[in-house]
């Protein structure tokens, strides 16, 4: 039987009105690995409605989103919700699975007026790319990068025809800080730094290039790849500046 949570959820609606006589369901399903075992403690992302997200709702329509996590069984149930088309997403926090909405593509399902829409969700392993950036000299900000936070150094990868993804700042310490990023295994990816405020030296101490550094890499299949580096002081002033 599903388990029902209370989600954090969002509600964009043209009217009270229209949000209280909407007709409303459920959304159910299970998120699991590719051998069908449940993942516990999923998040799922879940965004759609009376009009599917990415344009503006018209008289009458909604658009609703949230997140909801799987119980001890992988399942997950959110109710009253306007019937609607809607798109998942799902990761597992400190588990190495792809999100499908990286990788791969969102999990659609519809839920009907007086009805439960079920979707199942099978994820992939992927493996961790860990970027260590040494930071003696503290040139860069003491605190985890925000949403909106102006980043003084980018760290992310490249891969198939110029498709980017940035990887997390997920923790800052006394000596510097660590990115993070959840990839898939045997594909051919360029680690890519950028910043326009601090030089960067590798693990052997030669110079990175800062404007756009292109490393290649492809990770192994159940081994976390890892990459060091350290600030060695400010970036050099750009021509013409």
């Amino acid at each position: 039987m599903l388990k029902t949570f209370v989600p954090a959820t969002f509600v964009l609606v043209s009217s009270l009105a229209a949000q209280s006589q909407a007709p409303v369901g459920s959304l159910g399903g299970s998120v699991s690995d590719q051998q069908g075992n449940a993942l516990a403690g999923a998040e799922v992302r879940y965004v759609g409605g009376t009009r599917i997200a990415g344009s503006r709702p018209g008289p009458g329509e909604t658009v609703v989103g949230g997140t909801v996590i799987t119980d001890a069984n992988g399942q997950f149930a959110v109710s009253g919700m306007p019937a609607g088309d809607y798109s998942l997403c799902a990761d597992v926090p400190s588990a190495a699975y792809l999100d499908p909405c990286i990788w791969q593509q969102p999990v659609f399902v519809t839920v009907p007026a007086t009805g439960t829409g079920i979707a199942t969700l099978a994820l992939s392993e992927g493996v961790f790319l860990k970027v260590r950036v040494n930071d003696p000299l503290g040139l860069l900000p003491s605190t985890v990068d925000g949403l909106w936070t102006l980043r003084k150094l980018v760290v992310g990868v490249t891969y198939a025809n110029g498709a980017y993804q940035g990887a997390q700042n997920v923790s800052v310490d006394a000596t510097g800080r660590n990115y993070q990023l959840i990839v898939p295994p045997g594909v051919a990816f360029n680690l890519r730094l950028f910043s326009r405020d601090v030089a960067l030296t590798d693990a052997v101490g030669a110079s990175v290039d800062i404007s756009g550094s292109l490393i290649p890499f492809q990770a192994a299949e159940g081994q976390d790849q890892s990459f060091t580096f350290t600030v060695s002081g400010p970036a050099a002033p750009q021509a013409g500046n």
